[in-house]
């Protein structure tokens, strides 16, 4: 289901209608020398705008739906990785070879190794002339170019 927002391009859509109601107010008077900016073209423009708009909300709708769905195909696959780690740990694996699995499992839940610095830890840092510099722990992102590029080419 496609929406509409309040703020960003449906905005700039909709004052541009606005904009081309005054301007029609203006009856004959309104002849600008220049075309792109006759009338007709403006009337043109508006609803070339508001189609691309209608777009953008169709590819929104279905970049949400894509989005809920991963997250439903990925959410058993914590709970698998805790298994298949809980079996390597069970199994005669060196210690070495559990902690590249923490490691992965981490990795693949989106637990960081370390905790993030407070507050007042970074202050510190930052006191003492150490600069601080903090890596996503997640790497999570999703990229889901190749899944919309359709939308790219149309």
């Amino acid at each position: 289901m496609a929406t509409n927002s309040e703020t960003g391009h449906a905005i700039n859509v909709a004052n541009f209608s606005s904009l081309i109601s005054f301007v029609d107010g203006y009856g004959v008077l309104y002849n600008p020398s220049k075309p792109s900016i006759i009338l007709s073209a403006l009337y043109n423009q508006s609803e070339m705008a508001k189609g691309v708009l209608n777009n953008v909300n169709a590819a929104a709708a279905s970049y949400s739906n894509a989005i809920a769905a991963r997250e439903v195909a990925f959410n058993p696959i914590s709970k698998l990785i805790t298994r298949v780690f809980n079996a390597v740990k069970a199994s005669d694996t060196t210690q070495e070879v559990d902690d590249q699995v923490h490691s992965l499992v981490r990795k693949i839940q989106g637990v960081r190794a370390t905790p993030k610095k407070t507050e007042e830890e970074k202050a510190a840092l930052e006191a003492d002339g150490k600069a601080l510099k903090e890596i996503s722990g997640a790497q999570m992102r999703f990229d889901l170019f190749h899944v919309f590029s359709g939308y790219l080419h149309h």
